[in-house]
């Protein structure tokens, strides 16, 4: 639309929280135990990757009119979230254990 300045729909900011626990123990004189636990994403934060962009249809006559779903305007709703690697952005935790010699 003429009247709208450019980059007016923001897509989502990110923000994560991820966290990392962690504690070695020696054995011996060489080697090292270390036990942890990691967590991507802890609040499962949902970010959207992709927006909804239509704001105006062209009606009969050459008239814009907002477009609308359910008498409710749609436009910068989320509608794809997406992340790297593997197409998704939900929490992930796991479990680590490693030798060290």
């Amino acid at each position: 639309m003429p009247f709208l300045p450019v980059g007016t729909l923001d897509v989502d900011q990110t923000y994560n929280v991820d966290a990392r626990l962690s504690h070695q123990w020696p054995i011996g004189e060489r080697l090292k135990f270390s036990l942890g636990f990691e967590a991507f994403n802890v609040f499962n934060t949902i970010h959207n990757t992709a927006v909804q962009t239509t704001a105006y249809s062209l009606a009969a006559g050459g008239i814009f009119r907002p477009q609308l779903t359910g008498g409710v305007s749609v436009l910068g709703q989320g509608s794809a979230s997406q992340g790297f690697p593997d197409g998704t952005n939900a929490r992930r935790c796991q479990v680590l254990a490693r030798i060290t010699f």
